[in-house]
């Protein structure tokens, strides 16, 4: 038996089956506290606890007295109390904007990545900004305001159009594109939620793109540039700014790859980021990347560049955690492209189990909410345009099942 067979590891976060899966494959045992609980997940771990009760002819509820970050921590505590200790942790989403909790995962066991000093720093956009600002990178204009009427002023000093981001996101969730004064003050109370606090932050018009990086401690490499899939109306997303997938690796100009190659590499070290981390960008139309948001934990990419460079990033996190010295990357062979499937309406969930290519299935007969996630398709192939077009076929097959099913029950 060895090392890893004898250690237990807890997976936690909003979508761990990724995370669990891979982690299985290293020959831990694994314990996981997700939010979904799709089909899929148990085939994955060694124990489950699930904040979503997925029961057929019921709505996926989504509505909770509680966040659903202190729900997963609660349900974390549980786990060790009903599966007993555990070794270590990997936190995927859904606790970035909490490192008060991460506190509370880590007297349960060490946690594998930043520590909650180190979120306090990295999930503030001013902080990360004014070092990456440092190193000369690009970075938009933002500022914390505290009323509809500052935020307004500082949208007219940054310049129109802009973006009200709350203080705490994820997924690009209760962001709002503002044109003018207007819009502003009609968006700040949907935006702010209940906190006061929103940021106003310069709009960029570009490609939406990410990095992955690996750091130790030492050193930090980039792993992978990728293309961010953002507010694709053909995938169900409600939101402009709603996550709904990824393609990797992003085919750009050579130049542009390396540069934000270095960029990420530079930042990543200058931050202190351990283990596996991400950036966002956008690149606007002179091919300038600006920086957008570090994501300090595993990113949705995890599978995707697995399937192109035969990285498995759970045992290059564990090593780099461990101050190990950080692998040779190799090149991405072809592409893969993750596409997340929104509910358009208010749907039966049909069977989808046995498509191939399907992942994060719910179970048959749940009753999902207009802009719930459906699946996840992953599609990989030589040729960027194939796999793309692979995926949104697979798309339009979901909507037809769902379609099919949701007449019968008219």
């Amino acid at each position: 038996m060895n090392e890893s067979q004898k250690r237990t590891v807890m997976v936690i976060g909003y979508n761990v089956r990724p995370i669990a899966c891979l982690t299985k494959q290293l020959g831990f045992k694994v314990i996981a506290v997700d939010y979904w609980g799709d089909l899929a997940i148990a085939d994955c771990t060694d124990g489950l606890l699930t904040v979503l009760e997925q029961k057929p002819g019921e709505l996926l509820k989504s509505d909770f007295d509680e966040p659903i970050s202190e729900l997963l921590v609660n349900l974390a505590e549980k786990a060790v109390d009903k599966f007993g200790r555990v070794d270590f942790i990997l936190v995927g989403s859904g606790l970035d904007d909490r490192p008060d909790l991460w506190g509370r995962l880590g007297r349960l066991a060490p946690i594998f990545g930043n520590n909650p000093d180190r979120f306090k720093i990295i999930r503030n956009p001013l902080k990360v900004f004014n070092t990456a600002r440092s190193l000369g990178i690009s970075t938009p204009k933002t500022k914390k305001v505290v009323s509809p009427d500052e935020a307004v002023d500082i949208a007219k000093k940054i310049g129109f159009p802009v973006v009200l981001k709350p203080i705490r996101s994820s997924g690009g969730v209760r962001l709002r594109f503002c044109n003018n004064p207007n819009e502003v003050k009609k968006q700040f109370n949907a935006v702010a939620g209940d906190r006061v606090e929103v940021w106003v932050q310069e709009y960029i018009r570009g490609i939406d793109a990410s990095s992955s990086i690996l750091g130790n401690g030492k050193e930090c490499i980039t792993v992978s540039v990728n293309e961010q899939l953002i507010g694709k109306k053909e995938l169900g997303v409600s939101s402009p700014f709603g996550y709904c997938g990824n393609i990797v690796p992003l085919k750009a100009n050579r130049r542009i790859i390396e540069h934000i190659r270095n960029i990420s590499s530079t930042l990543g070290k200058k931050l202190g980021l351990i283990g596996s981390n991400g950036f966002d960008f956008v690149i606007n139309s002179n091919n300038e990347p600006y920086i957008i948001e570090v994501n300090p934990r595993f990113q949705a990419t995890l599978e995707c560049i697995h399937s192109v460079t035969g990285i498995n990033l759970i045992r290059e996190h564990i090593k780099a955690c461990s101050g190990e010295q950080l692998s040779k990357v190799p090149e991405p062979n072809g592409y893969a492209v993750k596409m997340i499937v929104f509910a358009k309406e208010k749907s039966v969930y049909p069977d989808l189990r046995g498509i191939e290519q399907l992942y994060d299935i719910s179970h048959k007969g749940v009753i999902v909410d207009k802009g719930n996630p459906i699946c996840t398709i992953q599609v990989v192939d030589e040729d960027r345009e194939k796999t793309i077009n692979k995926a949104l076929k697979k798309a339009s097959e979901i909507y037809n099942k769902l379609e099919s099913v949701n007449k019968r029950f008219q």
